[in-house]
């Protein structure tokens, strides 16, 4: 277990090492959870306003359902746009790992030919997703129990999804097929270097919630010093929080995309080697 877990972290570490060779890769995240937040707030934030009109005494019950559609409608625009720009990350680190300059134009016009299939897998996931929310919800213990294992189980299988849309002209049932079969092959890789990175996001993500809890308590404490204190640390809470998202959503772009062709083409890209992929697995 330890020997894969360096590994992974091996793995990890030279998959950073693509990003900070080419930075534009980082951005490419941010850009995408940026225009999320703004379809969210456009189009699910009137619709919270509508469901919060619920429990007033002029509450409309149509106005309440259309604000419960509004809702779907800007979180699957959103889960779109996020999945719009891991496609864009996919093609763009496939261009790094092949030895060649990152042209995100290139990229975003595979993103743009593969919306079909984005949009499909987006409501393929959405689906999958609140099913396994009902079995959590409606199934009690067993039900809990069950609905996690399977969502767990959805994401490792869906786990190279992105760099198939991203480097196939498939659809996005297909996709899900093709990164099943993958990643049986190579389970390993997966296992080990994104437990490693989501394990190093969680860490950087805890420091700079703490980071932000401590800053709110020295505000509510008052005095000059300690509020300018405490909104410093919240600040930089959430400066350290969301850059550890950031790093964490490209590093794994970049190892889902080495994964996959050393999966489907039994080749390694860039600094990762054959052998270090496969003892990765062994």
């Amino acid at each position: 277990m330890f020997r894969r877990m360096r590994q992974g972290w091996e793995l990890t570490k030279k998959s950073w090492g693509v990003i900070r060779e080419h930075p534009k890769l980082l951005r490419l995240p941010l850009v995408g959870g940026v225009l999320a937040l703004i379809a969210v707030a456009l189009i699910a934030g009137p619709g919270l306003f509508l469901v919060a009109s619920d429990s007033a005494e002029t509450s409309d019950d149509l106005l309440v359902y259309l604000g419960y559609g509004l809702i779907a409608l800007g979180s699957f625009v959103a889960s779109c746009i996020v999945i719009y720009y891991n496609v864009i990350l996919a093609a763009a680190a496939d261009q790094a790992l092949q030895g060649r300059e990152p042209d995100i134009a290139a990229a975003k016009a595979i993103a743009g030919r593969r919306r079909g299939t984005i949009i499909g897998w987006a409501i393929v996931s959405a689906i999958v997703s609140l099913v396994f929310s009902l079995i959590r919800d409606k199934g009690g213990a067993v039900g809990n129990i069950l609905g996690s294992i399977g969502a767990a189980a959805w994401g490792f299988v869906t786990f190279l999804v992105i760099p198939v849309i991203a480097l196939e002209d498939i659809g996005p049932i297909d996709a899900v097929k093709r990164s099943g079969n993958l990643v049986k092959q190579r389970w390993g890789q997966q296992a080990t270097g994104n437990v490693v990175i989501g394990g190093i996001a969680s860490i950087a993500m805890f420091i700079g919630i703490a980071l932000g809890v401590l800053g709110g308590v020295l505000i509510v404490a008052g005095g000059v010093a300690a509020t300018s204190g405490g909104i410093g640390l919240v600040v930089v809470g959430i400066v350290i929080a969301v850059m550890a998202g950031l790093a964490a959503g490209a590093t794994k772009g970049v190892f889902g995309v080495a994964l996959y062709h050393f999966s489907a083409e039994h080749r390694a890209l860039g600094p990762f080697s054959e052998t270090e992929l496969a003892h990765a697995a062994g």
